[in-house]
């Protein structure tokens, strides 16, 4: 026989044949003696008086799997540390002039920390002001009453010029007999000449570029023939002018310059004072924004820089270190104060690849320390490992510790590394094993029946049934020398027939519960033999 029997089991046996008390139809073994208890290899040697022996039929109890979990957990080494803490670095590198803490005093986020000597960047800040200043009044000035003065200039500059050239062209007119010169009526002509012939080659410019290679249609030569005539038109009427033109009449030369400067200075007056009275008001606005802007620009980059020789707490918390003193230089790379913020404490660790794979965030950690437990969410876990150890840091937010644990000291980390959920449980003490297969005697039928089944995770009392039984499998708790695979069995006083009706709570036995198993804080698991 393969069962493996505890010292207690084969003593109990022993006495049962010393004793010599074997009756025809039953045996009942006295003072608790005989062999008996409640499983296999995980458990035998219960109390042997739960046992009734017959010739032919073994009396037994059942219990069934239970629906649970199961979680194995692991212990690591970690240590405390504040849940946030920063190192104050100044922006800008001066003379300390004053410091407002000392290590170990709390702190406001917004606190003033220390000052270092501003006075020549409070100076830079007072020209930028000045220069604001001064642009904010030139702006008022150009867009307000100066621009009211200029654009009044203009208009009675551009009146004086139309008078004159009114004043210009009565004389010319006088001197002509109160009739219009012949010049400027040459002029008009020949103006209307030169428009015409622009007009007309580039309509033919146009048709030429749509109709490449078209030049001997009759619509093309049309457009050559009306160039052709403009540009006579406008050469007859250019020869008309220079001919007035050389006049050699003196004073009517005289007054027709005088017409023409009158009119060159009306035009010149004419688009001052659109310029300004229009398009020019716009550009004066912007370049005057602009001018203000850059102004503005400045004086806030002073005050920022001016802002930055005082230096205030990022954070709520204790101050740590501090590593500068009045009448001396801050460093830009050097940390001024060291901050920690411990109402929110966590723990960090290193855990295995194994370890790390079946570590979630979120999870829920123990952190044991001086006897105490406290409870810490998984908050981080690096995807690289680290250089020199090997491991994955692991970080987990302590979610109450009533200010008992301190930064810097050392814990120990009890963390679910192996779990089972809604798994089929099974009593350890009612498993057997032969040649490594675990198997279960199962009642039906009158009858014991060996069960074969795969099993997963386990623990003391408990083993994770994964294939070959079901949450109905009625397993028989009992353990008998002779009970084996298809042996006659029946059940105890009070257990009832599973093919009769459910099996009652008191008989079932106790349901196993979570049950977790440590690990040492190197990450290997504690069996149990």
């Amino acid at each position: 026989m393969k069962h493996i029997l505890s010292k207690k089991n084969v003593a109990s046996a022993a006495i049962v044949i010393a004793l010599g008390a074997v009756a025809v139809s039953t045996v009942v073994l006295a003072a608790g003696g005989g062999p008996g208890g409640s499983g296999g290899p995980g458990g035998m040697g219960g109390n042997l008086g739960e046992i009734e022996m017959s010739e032919s039929v073994i009396s037994v109890k059942l219990t069934t799997p239970a629906i649970g979990s199961l979680t194995r957990s692991t212990e690591f080494i970690g240590r405390i540390e504040p849940g946030e803490s920063v190192n104050v670095y100044p922006e800008v590198a001066g003379k300390v002039t004053a410091v407002h803490f000392t290590a170990g005093d709390t702190v406001k986020a917004g606190d003033l920390l220390f000052e270092m000597d501003d006075s020549d960047a409070q100076l830079d800040y007072e020209i930028a002001q000045a220069s604001y200043d001064s642009k904010v009044i030139s702006a008022d000035t150009t867009l307000g009453s100066s621009y009211e003065s200029n654009l009044l200039s203009l208009e009675s500059s551009l009146k004086s010029a139309q008078q004159s050239l009114n004043n210009a062209r009565i004389e010319l007119r006088d001197y002509n007999d109160d009739s219009e010169d012949s010049l400027i009526s040459a002029q008009k002509a020949m103006d209307k000449a030169e428009t015409a012939m622009r007009a007309a080659e580039a309509e033919l410019d146009a048709y030429a570029e749509a109709n490449p290679g078209d030049k001997s249609s009759e619509t093309y030569q049309d457009l050559v023939s009306a160039v052709s005539k403009a540009e006579s038109a406008y050469s007859v009427a250019r020869s008309t002018v220079n001919d007035l033109e050389n006049d050699d009449d003196s004073t009517l030369r005289s007054l027709r310059n005088s017409y023409k400067n009158a009119q060159t200075n009306y035009e010149a007056a004419l688009e001052k004072y659109n310029l300004a009275k229009g398009a020019s008001l716009e550009d004066t606005k912007a370049s005057v924004d602009n001018s203000l802007k850059s102004a503005q620009l400045s004086l806030e980059q002073s005050a920022k820089k001016l802002e930055k020789y005082k230096v205030y707490s990022p954070i709520d918390g204790v101050i740590e270190a501090i590593s500068v003193n009045e009448h001396e230089n801050a460093s830009t790379q050097t940390a001024a104060f060291t901050i920690s913020n411990k109402n929110q404490m966590s723990v960090t660790f290193n855990a295995t690849a194994d370890a790390a794979t079946a570590l979630s965030i979120g999870d829920e950690v123990t952190v044991q320390k001086s006897g105490n437990d406290y409870t810490a969410i998984i908050t981080s876990i690096d995807s690289k490992a680290d250089e020199g150890t090997g491991l994955f840091p692991v970080e987990a937010q302590i979610q109450d510790d009533g200010g008992a644990l301190l930064s810097g000291v050392t814990v120990k980390v009890s963390a679910a590394t192996q779990r089972a959920e809604n798994a089929l449980l099974v009593p350890i003490d009612s498993v057997y094993y032969e040649d490594g297969q675990a198997y279960v005697f199962t009642y039906a039928d009158g009858q014991a029946h060996r069960t074969d089944f795969e099993t997963g995770m386990s623990n003391s009392e408990t083993v994770v049934a994964l294939s070959g039984l079901d949450e109905n499998s009625r397993i028989i708790t009992t353990w008998h020398p002779d009970l084996k695979d298809g042996a006659k069995v029946q059940l105890t006083e009070g257990q009832a027939d599973p093919e009769m009706g459910a099996v009652p709570a008191e008989a079932a036995g106790e349901k196993a519960a979570d049950a977790p198993e440590q690990e040492s804080a190197a990450g290997t698991a504690v069996q149990e033999d």
